[in-house]
């Protein structure tokens, strides 16, 4: 394991490190303490000019019978943004990719823990490090009512960690795609699992019945079906988000509290387009009104592809539903059936067609209101969906901004249609 540490042009007190397990190390330095919680340590000792002629001679001594390689970098003061991306670099450079690594930001002067906050975060991203801790041992708390002074060590990893709920929150708030956040969701939860050899039956059906954990789960289901185009699944498991949410908010507050921050949003995103696989089948009226409602949801969140492609089928969906169809809606002939009386209906207004095959029988769409623009959107669905899937590679391809631009329209003339 490596140590990243900081040395600063202060005065070194003589002081007693006390970890939250209960040991404890008196020493001038928290490095040298570390060194002693943490064995077979390799070490990276960042030091400026004047940090170096105070300290690191006395530092080095200190802990050189206690890790395996210590090594002092030089940086500069951090006077100016051009020197505070100079430390920021050499922190990087110091650590290899996948290591395991430990922060210990006590001693780092001015902007230098804000920079090691920093560096951990990305660090775990660019170089897939292992962050074991980041440790502050907290001198300003200490005990002054004994000799040497007792301070406290803070483990402030779980702050580092709020950039990942950061970035999940960012995905989730701009696609709509939550898969960061139960992933966070289920790690915590994990975090948190009682010893089998320990704990008794009844704890661990608690912890494996948590609100936390059923809602990590359906927040990926979510998510999945949500990705891949599966309205009903998407609208039962958003529904089961919106039921078991308040629940885990209550024990999340401690859990996972940046999770908490965000359920309201994540609520209100979810509830929308929330209906139970058990409402959907009892009221379809009711399901094709959530699912036309899923579409503005994708554009919301640009996601062209799946509005345009949910956009189709809904069409198809309300026609067959106005047919006193809502039984066959998944039934692959009948749905074929309203599609090739659709298009047919389309080519007689293109002029292409003047009657229907003799030997073909049709439904007869006669009775759909507003039959001309149901059979019009349909054809231009029908023309946008196709312009998407060959991907461009036809002739007089739409842009990509008209592209967006006619999807927003055509959900527009589906929500005059009348559910």
């Amino acid at each position: 394991m490596k140590a990243i540490t900081f040395l600063g042009a202060n005065v070194a007190h003589e002081t007693t490190y006390v970890l939250a397990d209960g040991r404890e190390h008196t020493a001038p330095y928290f490095g040298v303490a570390l060194a002693r919680f943490l064995p077979d340590l390799t070490m990276r000792v960042f030091v400026t000019e004047r940090a170096k002629e105070m300290h690191l001679e006395r530092f080095l001594s200190l802990v050189e019978d206690s890790v395996v390689d210590v090594q002092p970098v030089d940086i500069p003061n951090g006077g100016n943004d051009a020197e505070l991306w100079r430390i920021f670099q050499a922190v990087v450079d110091a650590v290899e990719p996948e290591e395991a690594v430990v922060f210990d930001i006590t001693h780092g002067f001015r902007s230098l823990p804000f920079l090691s906050f920093l560096a951990a975060a990305y660090l775990r991203v660019v170089k897939k490090i292992q962050l074991e801790a980041v440790l502050y041992g907290n001198f300003e708390a200490r005990d002054q009512s004994v000799t040497p002074h007792r301070a406290p060590v803070i483990d402030l990893t779980r702050f580092v960690e709020l950039f990942d709920w950061m970035v999940g929150a960012d995905r989730f708030v701009r696609f709509g795609d939550a898969r960061d956040l139960a992933r966070l969701l289920h790690a915590r939860h994990q975090s948190i699992k009682p010893d089998p050899s320990t704990a008794g039956k009844a704890a661990l059906s608690t912890w494996n019945d948590s609100p936390v954990k059923k809602t990590a789960g359906s927040l990926t289901r979510a998510s999945r079906a949500l990705r891949v185009v599966r309205p009903a699944e998407a609208m039962d498991a958003s529904e089961r988000i919106c039921r078991q949410l308040p629940a885990a908010l209550e024990t999340s507050a401690a859990l996972a509290q940046p999770f908490a921050l965000l359920g309201d949003h994540v609520l209100a995103s979810f509830a929308p387009i929330a209906l139970s696989a058990e409402a959907q089948k009892a009221d379809p009226l009711r399901a094709l009104t959530t699912e036309r409602a899923l579409i503005g949801w994708y554009l919301e969140r640009n996601q062209i592809f799946q509005a345009v492609a949910l956009a189709r089928e809904w069409l198809v969906s309300w026609v067959m539903t106005r047919l006193g169809m809502q039984d066959d809606l998944l039934k692959k002939g009948a749905r074929e059936a309203v599609e090739r009386a659709l298009g047919l209906e389309l080519q007689k207004r293109k002029a292409k067609s003047s009657a229907a095959p003799a030997k073909e029988a049709l439904l007869d769409l006669g009775g759909l209101p507003s039959l001309d623009e149901v059979v019009q959107l349909y054809g231009d669905l029908g023309d946008l969906r196709n312009d998407l899937m060959h991907a461009g590679k036809r002739e007089q391809a739409l842009p990509s901004d008209e592209v967006e631009k006619r999807a927003k329209a055509l959900h527009r003339r589906l929500e005059a249609l009348l559910c």
